[in-house]
């Protein structure tokens, strides 16, 4: 860390945005005395403040769940432990706002190379400088090989390709048409509606079954296209009755777990 502010110039802004992981692993680790309903509706507000669109969004909703929590007495300490820990100056850059565009929002990519450097590199052993040195230089010896060119455009996650082609084929996307007199589209915006390039894209859960296995419901899904169901439940938090407005233009689409 002492070497950014020579690295970089003194105008320069940097951050350093906090994983997603840490702070659920710890607050299930926190909400594991509570009633299983109350601790799933913690869960639910924690990945719904991680899903916020804006610093605005954040605290809008940040200001609902303070509310819902303070009706509930049991969660009086959680609340406190909360606001103290994950919302201090230090630690509360986890929102997928303060990731830039293009960036892993909930896995943190320089976690990921972290990981890869104990699995592939160490063998996850503490290894002397002079061990070292010579397993990274044969590394990066090894990925200038296979390196991949920089993209200079957005493209989609490969598992997002594979979860919306799964989904096509389960019948749970469809693209919806309204008509200028029905309700939906009196409901809707009518100013993103009508350019062309705008068409609306409904989506519904997939079904779940139950896993004798790991003793929980699944989706039915293939397993390459599976999320876990409170990032699932992101891709209906906030949907119009009419259906999310894509810009095949951009292509851009106003659904959280896009952003």
């Amino acid at each position: 860390m002492a070497c950014c502010p020579r690295s970089f110039q003194s105008r320069q802004r940097y951050r350093f945005p906090d994983v997603l992981f840490h702070v659920a692993k710890k607050i299930y680790e926190k909400t594991r005395c509570l009633s299983l309903g109350v601790a799933t509706s913690v869960m639910k507000d924690i990945h719904a403040l991680h899903f916020a669109l804006s610093e605005l969004d954040f605290h809008q909703t940040l200001t609902v769940v303070q509310g819902k929590w303070a009706e509930k007495a049991e969660l009086t300490t959680f609340s406190q432990y909360f606001s103290k820990y994950w919302l201090n100056h230090r630690v509360w850059r986890w929102q997928c706002f303060q990731t830039p565009s293009g960036y892993a929002a909930t896995n943190n990519p320089c976690e990921t190379f972290n990981a890869a450097l104990k699995r592939g590199v160490t063998m996850r052993r503490k290894l002397k400088v002079g061990a070292l040195i010579p397993q990274l230089l044969l590394l990066y010896s090894n990925e200038r090989m296979v390196s991949r060119p920089f993209s200079t455009i957005c493209k989609p996650d490969a598992r997002l390709v594979r979860r919306v082609g799964a989904m096509a084929r389960a019948n749970l996307l469809s693209l919806h048409s309204t008509s200028k007199s029905s309700i939906a589209f009196l409901l809707s915006d009518s100013t993103v509606d009508e350019q062309q390039d705008v068409v609306r894209v409904l989506s519904r859960p997939s079904p779940r079954v139950f896993d004798e296995t790991r003793r929980r419901t699944l989706e039915d899904l293939p397993v390459s296209s599976k999320v876990n169901k409170l990032t699932a439940n992101m891709e209906l938090r906030g949907m119009p009755t009419s259906g999310w407005a894509v810009d095949m233009l951009t292509p851009s689409c106003p659904c959280k777990i896009l952003v």
